[in-house]
């Protein structure tokens, strides 16, 4: 007898039976919870007239109060008809000798498993098992034993269900693929206060900014937090507790001068078309206080009156959505496309980016430009106009005063100036 012909014997042996129910558990819980149970399935139905194979499932029996489930989840194998075993979850050998039968059995004691662990957890937890949540967290199954392989496929959920931005989900994206070239197959159990420790020196090994190590570091413990949520995930809280703290750096904006020649720029022509948007919305973020992100959105809708705006900031705006009124002055109205419904037809933000630098760089602006500098233009220009913190913590839509107050000492220029005044009708002894 070959090995193939004795394992042929063994996987219709009345102890591998034993093992293979033993393997479908049906859960006989207390009353807030679920039945469970799992059989192989075929449909009669779909007997291929020709070979006579059927294409098998997973059929699972989820029932509890109020509820009953019978999601069949494809095994993407099929199998002879008359060989198929669905009181034992098994696959009978075709002919003797079958080569793929002990195989296919393992394919099906595999997904039976995974089926089991789910169930298992979610009892364990009090959770109810429904459909959706049994094939959600099937597709994450095999991904959620690696931080990286997980958060591939929670991201792209997470975008996809609009409860992240465009601007989380890019920055997110990022930080996981930091620590893919860091430690690509790190698993759950493994993230810990010494392995964020080494995360974080990898960074900074990298020449990476104290201020970004900072971004990628609140960016993976938000990550890990959601992993958490999980039914199937634990992480060590002090890892998702880890010490984070940014340091403070100088507020980057333009002084009057700057905005000046970037308005010459813009009024020579000489400037392609991306520059041309770019450097539009650049101007008007200026003299409104906009986010990049709502510059994106900005349309005519907004609009209450002639000079007045009413928007939903897209910050937060799946987690805490905050509409405000703005101002917008005729020096902001000039850069708004009239033609369009939409103010502003831009290209991505990476882009933008790119098409600042070289905008300063034409106008001989030696800072170093990006798309928050025109909402700090504006914080600067209204503090040393009009100098009301708290109307321009309304106009910013700021939670806290804390906030806006960073423009309130941002221009050494302006404070020399008004320090300056206090020496009038004094004359100076030489």
């Amino acid at each position: 007898m070959g090995v193939l012909d004795h394992v042929a014997d063994l996987l219709v042996h009345p102890v591998y039976t034993l093992i293979n129910r033993a393997m479908s558990v049906d859960f006989k819980t207390s009353e807030n919870l679920f039945k469970f149970s799992i059989t192989l399935f075929y449909r009669k139905d779909k007997i291929n007239p020709v070979t006579q194979e059927v294409s098998l499932y997973l059929e699972v029996y989820i029932s509890g109060r109020g509820f009953k489930y019978r999601p069949r989840l494809p095994l993407n194998l099929r199998w002879h008809f008359e060989k198929v075993d669905k009181q034992n979850k098994m696959l009978l050998p075709r002919m003797k000798s079958d080569p793929d039968v002990m195989d296919y059995n393992m394919i099906i004691t595999s997904e039976i498993s995974k089926v089991n662990e789910i169930a298992k957890v979610y009892r364990l937890t009090n959770r109810i098992l429904d459909e959706d949540n049994l094939i959600r967290e099937l597709k994450l199954f095999d991904s959620s034993k690696t931080l990286v392989g997980y958060m591939g496929t929670r991201l792209k959920e997470l975008f996809t269900k609009k409860l992240i931005s465009e601007r989380t989900y890019i920055n997110q994206k990022g930080t996981v693929e930091t620590v893919k070239i860091f430690d690509e197959f790190v698993q759950f159990p493994q993230i810990n206060v010494k392995w964020m420790d080494n995360y974080k020196a990898f960074l900074k090994a990298k020449g990476n900014a104290h201020n970004t190590i900072w971004g990628r570091i609140k960016d993976l413990k938000a990550l890990l937090r959601v992993a958490n949520e999980e039914a199937t995930i634990f992480v060590d809280e002090k890892a998702i507790d880890y010490p984070n703290k940014p340091v403070k750096s100088p507020t980057t904006y333009l002084n009057r001068d700057e905005i000046k020649r970037l308005i010459c720029l813009f009024s020579r022509q000489v400037l392609s078309e991306t520059e041309t948007v770019v450097l539009k919305a650049f101007l008007f973020q200026c003299f409104t206080s906009l986010r990049i992100s709502d510059v994106y959105k900005a349309n005519k809708n907004w609009m209450l009156s002639e000079n007045i705006a009413m928007f939903t900031m897209q910050k937060n705006i799946n987690k805490a959505p905050k509409t405000i009124k703005i101002p917008i002055v005729p020096m902001a109205k000039q850069f708004i496309n009239e033609a369009l419904n939409q103010f502003f037809t831009l290209p991505t933000t990476q882009e933008y980016n790119r098409t600042l630098k070289d905008l300063a760089k034409m106008a001989d602006i030696k800072k170093k430009i990006h798309s928050h500098v025109g909402r700090h233009t504006f914080g600067y220009l209204f503090m040393t106009t009009v100098g009301d913190i708290y109307a321009l913590k309304n106009i910013m839509g700021h939670s806290k005063i804390a906030t806006t107050e960073r423009y309130a000492h941002i221009d050494e220029d302006y404070e020399l100036e008004q320090t300056l005044k206090i020496q009038e009708g004094f004359k100076l002894i030489i």
